[in-house]
């Protein structure tokens, strides 16, 4: 009898420190000797001794159990708090991405706004320079007409000056004859020059001819040569005047011209010196905005997949806790029911709690 009780205890012992444990229908080693111990077992003998130990087996399993319990608990609220952080992180990385994602946006149409209006200087700096340069083409094509008509004037008044003089020297027949060839000269400049003013509507022909019949003339007629001489002072006056008007026309065309062309001037200046750069400074300065906004903005990504990540792993790793846990209170659910089946061998071989 003693045998079977120290065996019994062994079995107990065991028990006792997780090692025996319920494999499908199989019956449990320890219920094995539990049988086998209340078929020999004597009526008199005083089994409270093995009811104990089977009450502080029992306790033991229950009490890990409940230790394996509310660690898990404890593991439980530990992992919530854990997801509630990865979300939390989730959730806070998508907004951040979004309104980065706007930002960069806003950005890159700022940019694209300023190299629009950095071409549209650009062209504008184009054709403000191809109307400078015809209109100081113009201005140049001006002074040239004007001062090829000038000298017209001016020349022409020299042949007037000249004919003016040389009729005054005509007294009588003889210097009449002497001058005659002189005349005839001066005649021929006259329609020279004076025809190169006929758009001025000088009407020159009357006058050529008159000198004309003066030069092949025997006599002196002191009245018709005293009328060309002042009609010939009239001309003169007339071209002066001519010339007069002419010069202020170029001088306020000029001036006007000169206004024109500074204000073209000044706005080439302000486009070339002033716009163009201000825009590429903006433009290059929206760039490193852009560029520090995107970093920002793929840092933020980086952060949230590994988030998702982590929040995964974390997940994965609950799941097999879980698993573990389950497995683990089953075992001791299993030694517990062990040792129920083993309390009812004993009442089925006689053998009752004293």
């Amino acid at each position: 009898m003693k045998t079977f009780i120290t065996l019994t205890l062994l079995y107990l012992t065991i028990a006792n420190q997780g090692i025996l444990s319920t494999v499908g229908d199989q019956i449990h080693p320890f219920q094995q000797v539990i049988v086998a111990l209340s078929e020999v077992a004597s009526k008199d003998f005083n089994f409270q001794q093995l009811f104990v130990a089977l009450d502080e087996l029992a306790e033991s399993f229950k009490a890990r159990k409940n230790e394996e319990n509310a660690f898990y608990e404890q593991e439980y609220q530990q992992y919530q708090a854990d997801v509630q952080y990865y979300q939390n992180q989730i959730t806070d990385f998508k907004n951040k991405i979004a309104q980065l994602e706007v930002d960069v946006k806003d950005l890159i149409d700022e940019r694209a706004r300023l190299q629009q209006f950095l071409t549209d200087a650009k062209q504008d700096l184009y054709d403000a320079t191809k109307l400078f340069n015809a209109k100081e083409a113009q201005i140049n094509s001006d002074k040239s007409t004007f001062t090829r008509q000038f000298n017209e004037y001016a020349d022409t008044i020299a042949v007037l000056d000249q004919a003016i003089a040389l009729l005054n020297e005509v007294k009588d027949e003889t210097s009449l004859l002497q001058k005659s060839e002189n005349i005839k000269e001066i005649s021929s400049k006259m329609h020279t020059h004076l025809k190169q003013l006929s758009s001025k509507r000088v009407f020159y022909q009357p006058l050529v001819k008159a000198l004309s019949q003066i030069a092949q003339n025997n006599y002196v007629d002191q009245e018709n040569l005293n009328k060309v001489i002042n009609y010939m002072n009239q001309l003169r006056q007339s071209l002066i005047d001519g010339q007069t008007s002419l010069q202020n026309q170029f001088d306020a065309q000029s001036k006007l011209q000169q206004d024109i062309l500074s204000e073209i001037q000044a706005k080439i200046t302000g486009i070339r010196d002033i716009l163009i750069p201000l825009l590429q400074s903006e433009i290059e300065t929206k760039d490193g905005e852009i560029k520090a906004l995107n970093a920002i903005l793929n840092d933020a990504r980086l952060n949230l997949a590994e988030a998702e990540d982590n929040l995964t792993v974390t997940q994965n790793r609950w799941i097999e806790r879980t698993a573990s846990h389950n497995s683990l209170i089953q075992q001791y659910d299993n030694e517990l029911l062990a040792i129920k089946d083993a309390e009812n061998a004993l009442k089925k071989g006689g053998i009752f709690r004293q």
